[in-house]
């Protein structure tokens, strides 16, 4: 993982666990939006680790 994404990646999940604690649920819009937006860059993040790790083969 280069290290843009893994800045992004723990940027939205402090964002995520903020949203979640100002609000006193994980169930607000707004935070189903920032676990849906981290559950996207996490899988689009794995496919490329993925995909890398299979070139090297």
């Amino acid at each position: 993982m280069d290290n843009h994404s893994y800045q992004r990646l723990e940027r939205l999940r402090g964002q995520l666990v903020a949203a979640a604690m100002r609000k006193e649920t994980f169930l607000h819009r707004d935070v189903i939006q920032l676990s849906q937006t981290l559950d996207q860059l996490i899988v689009k993040v794995q496919a490329e680790k993925c995909k890398s790790s299979s070139a090297q083969r």
